[in-house]
């Protein structure tokens, strides 16, 4: 649960910025108005999409649950997709204008902006994502929530990646990791990071896990 107020390219702004990054969806009341739009660029590119499957409500409630956002912070979400992991943030009790969502398909991010037009959507790298958010709010995200599929990544741009999200979180903070996995999607010791499985779920399709990882020093 979020604290004080619950708990792949870039732009800054209110409202929406034209952004860029991937994920997965569902409006914030009822069925799945981003489905068909999943779907067309799962079967463009699944292996960026993941999973056949928009996330689950199950999967969201998990997600939700390990959202930590303080009073002063905001969440950013890598790999927004059509909004499923949006929703989680919003139902943990994060204000829209307090999510910041990085999309690197461009008709992902264009449909969530048009979904949730309050948030921060911007069409972007995430490893970029210093550049697109206001200056003071480096060191200001209370979680990164992590929507990209790591385990199909190099190594090198994990470690990228995990770089990025240290750089910006509160001091001692960790990220969320949702993954298709059995296990751990991230090698714990060659990213200097160390972290452990806040639950999983047999409803998602494929059944699915998140994680909370951060900084070896940190958990």
């Amino acid at each position: 649960m979020a604290n004080g107020g619950h708990g792949h390219d870039h732009g800054h702004d209110h409202g929406h910025d034209h952004g860029h990054g991937h994920g997965h969806g569902r409006s914030h009341h009822g069925a799945h108005p981003g489905a068909w739009t999943f779907f067309k660029r799962w079967f463009a590119d699944p292996r960026a999409m993941g999973s056949l499957v928009p996330s689950s409500a199950s999967l969201r409630r998990m997600i939700s649950h390990g959202i930590v956002c303080g009073p002063d912070e905001v969440v950013v979400e890598f790999g927004g997709g059509t909004g499923a992991v949006t929703r989680a943030i919003l139902e943990a009790g994060v204000p829209a204008e307090r999510i910041w969502s990085i999309e690197l398909d461009s008709e992902l991010a264009g449909f969530l902006a048009g979904l949730y037009p309050d948030v921060h959507v911007i069409h972007g790298d995430c490893r970029k994502v210093e550049s697109m958010l206001p200056p003071e709010l480096i060191g200001k995200v209370g979680t990164v929530v992590l929507g990209i599929p790591m385990v199909l990544l190099p190594l090198e741009l994990q470690r990228d990646i995990v770089a990025t999200m240290t750089r910006i979180m509160v001091p001692g903070r960790g990220f969320l990791h949702y993954t298709f996995c059995f296990g751990s999607p991230l090698d714990r010791p060659k990213l200097g990071i160390t972290g452990k499985r806040l639950g999983w779920t047999p409803l998602n399709v494929p059944p699915a896990s998140v994680w909370r990882y951060a900084a070896a020093a940190n958990v």
